[in-house]
């Protein structure tokens, strides 16, 4: 994955990546606030020789090694009244070459924390007093160098530091997170990603407008002059007359291919010169006569399955368009796809261009038939709706039947 890929991810994850950060510095300041308030109290002590000698120094360092032992023990003799389990809430350090000792005691009130480190201090001198033996004059001290006191706040829960480090641990899980879940996310939003994943060229989206006929109505307006880009996106593809006079459109999900985008890029195409005919092949989700205001029949049922001429005139000259027709059983329906795929070649050649509305090749397989008649096909879907594995459906389907110009998105304004 390039760099540029990753900034991808990072722009269009951003905000997963906090979520979770944020989930997880809540988590760990819940979790301080949970647990019951600590003190540590410190005291130190300070381990001499009797007299300034090599050996005796070397005896003292070796002695001190033992002292963290030592010292956890008497917890578990209970010795002085101290409680069994403080050997869990005891830290031990030496510092050997110092002739340091270090003894901290965690307790949830700081007084007795304070008490039980001064016990144990107490306790290894009396130890140490009893237990190292004395050859001559030689011999070791401890005596206290810091007592302990009483310490005026609690040494945890650290709510600041648990939580700067919930926040942290968020984010180190917050990166794969994203990139996982770009990864498995397939809704198409991106055109330059969808058209890497997919392998064919994806469009932008295209504002649809509405069901009315903007580019009837405002032939100057922006909605027009984007239907005229995407006729010249097809003619740049190669689609058109005289090459491929015939150009099926299949729509990806359950609502298929919206009229409005068919009808005015219908009305484009006639405005420019030339007729046009429109086929409403969706027979089972007919719509592409409402923009017209024109009747659902006659229509291609009509026309497929008894050959009644079924082409009506538009509000635009040279437009002319063939809707849906009332529609039939769908053993009916299926055979009126069959026939018209025979028909499609014929047709094609007295349009000057042909328009097919397609269903969804995964909901009516006798569209195939329609689209290999047709030889070259355009999907569309919608922005932020149609999902990849669909699209891919849709392609496996197609493959082998017919040119795929591309995927057109679009999406409501």
């Amino acid at each position: 994955m390039s760099a540029s890929e990753v900034w991808q991810v990072l722009r269009r994850r951003w905000w997963g990546i906090v979520v979770v950060a944020v989930a997880a510095a809540a988590a760990a300041l819940l979790y301080s606030l949970a647990q019951p308030p600590l003190y540590r109290a410190r005291a130190e002590l300070v381990v001499l020789p009797n007299r300034a000698d090599w050996g005796l120094r070397m005896y003292l360092e070796a002695q001190m090694r033992t002292f963290p032992a030592v010292l956890r023990s008497f917890p578990q003799e209970g010795a002085a009244g101290l409680p069994r389990d403080l050997g869990r809430r005891m830290y031990v350090q030496t510092v050997s070459e110092e002739g340091r000792v270090v003894i901290e005691v965690d307790d949830g009130d700081p007084a007795r924390a304070a008490e039980y480190a001064n016990t144990l201090g107490r306790l290894l001198a009396e130890w140490v007093q009893k237990n190292a033996p004395q050859v001559g004059r030689e011999q070791i001290y401890v005596s206290t160098l810091l007592p302990a006191e009483a310490p005026a706040s609690p040494s945890s829960p650290r709510y600041k530091v648990n939580t700067a480090a919930g926040a942290v641990l968020g984010l180190v899980l917050g990166l794969p997170l994203a990139f996982l879940w770009d990864f498995l996310d397939d809704l198409i939003t991106d055109p330059g990603r969808a058209s890497a994943r997919l392998g064919v060229e994806v469009w932008p989206a295209l504002d649809l407008p509405g069901d009315g006929l903007a580019t009837l109505h405002e032939p100057a307006g922006e909605a027009a002059a984007a239907f005229q880009q995407l006729y010249t996106r097809l003619r740049l593809a190669g689609a058109g007359p005289p090459e491929r006079p015939v150009l099926a459109v299949a729509g990806i999900g359950r609502e298929g291919l919206p009229p409005a985008l068919l009808s005015n890029l219908g009305v484009a195409i006639a405005q420019e010169g030339g007729p046009v005919w429109l086929l409403d092949a969706d027979l089972a989700h007919p719509g592409l006569h409402k923009p017209f205001g024109l009747p659902l029949s006659p229509g291609l049922a009509d026309l497929a399955l008894r050959e009644v001429p079924a082409r009506q005139e538009t509000a635009q000259a040279g437009l002319y368009l063939t809707p849906a027709g009332e529609s039939p059983s769908p053993a009916a329906r299926s055979l009126a796809l069959r026939r018209l795929a025979g028909m499609l070649p014929e047709m094609g050649r007295t349009a000057g261009f042909l328009l097919v509305r397609l269903p969804d090749p995964a909901e009516a397989p006798e569209g195939l038939l329609v689209a290999e008649a047709a030889g070259t096909v355009l999907l569309v879907a919608r922005s932020g709706q149609a999902r990849l594995r669909k699209v891919r459906r849709a392609l496996e389907a197609l493959a082998g039947r017919a040119r795929i110009l591309g995927l057109a998105l679009v999406k409501d304004r």
